[in-house]
Order: C-alpha cells, then sequence, then structure tokens
C-alpha cells in the first residue's frame, strides 16, 4: 500500500539506479500532476487531503482543481505538491546535461 503523504522518489523519461525521473514538456500541469499521484496510488482528492492535514490548504477541492485546470496555481503550491508526492524539483542545465 502506498502512502502518499510519506513516498520518496524524484521528479519519466528513464528509469535508472532505483530512481524515475520525469520531464516536464508539452503537457497541462493539471495532467503532469495527475499523473505523478497516480504513479504513487493517488488522486487529486488524496493530494488535496494530505496539503490540507500537512500544510493548512484550504478543504475546497473545486478551488484546487480550478487552480490546477487554468494554471493559475503558483509555484510555490506546485512544490508543495511535489514534496507531499515526494518528489523533488530539479532544474538542470539544458546544455550541461
Amino acid at each position: 500500500k502506498v502512502i502518499i503523504c510519506q513516498a520518496i522518489c524524484i521528479l519519466a523519461i528513464s528509469c535508472y539506479h532505483d530512481r524515475m525521473d520525469y520531464k516536464f514538456e508539452n503537457i497541462s500541469i493539471m495532467d503532469f500532476i495527475k499523473t505523478l499521484s497516480i504513479y504513487k496510488g493517488a488522486n487529486l482528492r488524496k493530494v488535496l487531503q494530505c496539503l490540507v492535514e500537512e500544510r493548512q490548504y484550504s478543504r475546497a477541492y473545486a478551488n484546487f482543481y480550478n487552480k490546477l485546470k487554468n494554471n493559475t496555481i503558483k509555484f510555490s503550491e506546485i512544490v508543495d505538491i511535489a514534496d507531499t508526492l515526494g518528489y523533488e524539483i530539479i532544474f538542470r542545465d539544458k546544455n550541461n546535461s
């Protein structure tokens, strides 16, 4: 059973050394977050539940959903979602990969 509030991984194009890397490219933020959530055995409601418990987010699912759908979510909220799912966001220089 996956416990999404304590899962650990890294932000999938490739899998190596027991690590999955996901590349955000040509996909809506909503679909990207849904994909990451599903990989952890969760859905958006479960993610919001963890955000409410861990970070005192509002319980209003409609507001959370609309922020994702309309691409109006703040980067700090994306960081919180990633952390809640057990991911970290890494910025890598494309020229030095």
